[in-house]
């Protein structure tokens, strides 16, 4: 079930493509959001993936360390708002519940800073052009 998850992948991947095709004014902050909501269910499939032998170890080590930094938040804030009791075992919906607590959060942060990035690009200009940068790129 959790090789399914590396499947997410394929979420910020269209998202890349569609908004590079449709030419959008804010396509680092839907690239944000769309990676946000994925990153943690991701993370955690590439962890499962270390039985296979030289690849897998390499794809696991990247879940490990995007799990580190992305898994335990979605924990800890259900901890602290009283939904998960401390030292128990997780069950498979609450690991469920977790990931979707994961996925909002990245999700709005990570579409907070590829919002900072469209608004630095859109008001920066390219001096040989004397236009926005946005203007630039789509001609």
């Amino acid at each position: 079930m959790s090789q399914w998850l590396i499947f997410l992948a394929i979420v910020p991947l269209t998202c890349l493509h569609l908004t590079k095709n449709m030419q959008t004014k804010k396509r680092f902050m839907w690239n944000g959001i769309a990676f946000g909501m994925v990153v943690a269910p991701v993370s955690f499939g590439l962890i499962q993936m270390t039985y296979i032998p030289f690849i897998g170890k390499l794809l696991g080590l990247v879940g490990v360390v995007g799990n580190l930094t992305h898994g335990s938040i979605g924990y800890l804030c259900l901890l602290g708002s009283g939904v998960l009791e401390m030292n128990t075992v997780i069950t498979a919906s609450q690991l469920v519940m977790i990931n979707v607590v994961n996925g909002v959060l990245f999700a709005y942060i990570y579409g907070l800073i590829g919002y900072a990035v469209d608004r630095k690009l859109a008001t920066e200009s390219v001096p040989a052009l004397r236009m926005p940068v946005h203007t630039a790129i789509s001609k």
